[in-house]
């Protein structure tokens, strides 16, 4: 091939043949089983049996079960506390002891406890220093955290005088300080007040909305459903069920309840005698209609009496209805 033509071929294209891999889930447990020995007789017992779970960049995902589910032992896996028996647990792609791991890692215990002679500002530079954290950028993170719960003015406070709420609000500053990517919360709105759980559901939204994944175990449903896009339920150490919030609860309206002002003692009974429930709810009543195709003929019934039509509202299958309807009312599983 002659010289002068060589020069001109296309140089060989570095990429041809390569493709885009896909980013590592920040948690991924493959057939995870945790076997124990009971102290007393030495026989075997299994906490947790064969779980596989995968969580998502940026999402919540809460981890619900009855008492002696293994939550809390699959928890302890994932943060490299104790070793599955069998199994593979990978944060990033990496084993939950590998300190790398951990360094991107929050976690809030179901009680936290602290070393109560410090004060609020003392604690969270102690744990700014494990995290390898410079002082100037912990305090700089400590103090936004304290004043974003509500804990600026007790900064110097003995831990010792805090009360459940504050400890728990501390806890969670605590869990944040490392800017996380992964944030694992047992029971967080233990001991808050209401208005201490509502600060703490926005925080942790907007902690998910950075791109944090948090994964949060809760027996306070009614929270976990406002906050949670996915939830796993667990029983008897292996997985029920994982799905997302608004897919498990997609099932229908249970019942529609219909508010008005006045109701007249016959007209109670008619509704009564078709099946339909009625009420005295303080100054109104509540008809509650199960099929969506009486919804019509009971408030034309209503409108032709009169009667004020105050609300007509669909009443959905709530996660706690869900949960127990899945497990059974005993635990077990609904047949």
């Amino acid at each position: 091939m002659p010289r002068d033509r060589k020069a001109h071929l296309p140089a060989p294209s570095l990429t041809s043949g390569l493709r885009e891999v896909e980013p590592l889930p920040p948690v991924r447990l493959e057939n995870v089983s945790k076997v124990y020995r009971d102290p007393m007789t030495l026989r075997p017992f299994t906490a947790v049996d064969g779980v596989s779970l995968t969580l998502e960049r940026g999402e919540i995902l809460g981890l619900l079960g009855p008492n002696g589910a293994g939550k809390t032992s699959t928890i302890k896996m994932i943060l490299g506390l104790t070793r599955p028996t069998r199994g593979v647990i990978r944060i990033e792609g990496r084993d939950p002891w590998d300190s790398d791991a951990r360094k991107r890692l929050g976690y809030l215990p179901e009680n936290p406890c602290f070393y109560d002679h410090l004060g609020a500002a003392e604690y969270l530079d102690l744990v700014g220093a494990l995290f390898g954290l410079s002082r100037v950028a912990s305090r700089r993170r400590s103090e936004a955290l304290l004043a974003r719960l509500g804990l600026a003015a007790h900064a110097r406070k003995p831990l010792r005088k805090f009360s459940k709420g504050m400890t728990q609000r501390l806890g969670i500053c605590q869990a944040l300080l490392n800017e996380p990517s992964l944030l694992v919360l047992d029971e967080p709105m233990s001991g808050l007040d209401p208005i201490g759980r509502a600060e703490a559901k926005q925080l942790l939204r907007e902690e998910r909305d950075k791109g944090t994944t948090i994964l949060l175990s809760s027996h306070v449903l009614s929270e976990t459903e406002s906050l949670c896009d996915r939830v796993a339920i667990l029983h008897r150490g292996r997985v029920h069920e994982v799905g997302g919030v608004s897919e498990l609860l997609s099932s229908g309206v249970l019942e529609w309840e219909i508010a008005v002002d006045s109701l007249s003692d016959e007209r109670a009974a008619i509704l009564r005698s078709r099946g339909h429930s009625v009420q005295s709810v303080g100054r109104r009543w509540v008809v509650r209609v199960e099929r969506e195709s009486e919804v019509q003929e009971v408030l034309r019934d209503l409108v032709q009496e009169r009667a004020t039509i105050r609300s007509v509202e669909p009443r959905r299958e709530s996660l706690e209805d869900y949960f127990v309807r899945a497990l059974g009312a005993d635990g077990r599983p609904a047949s």
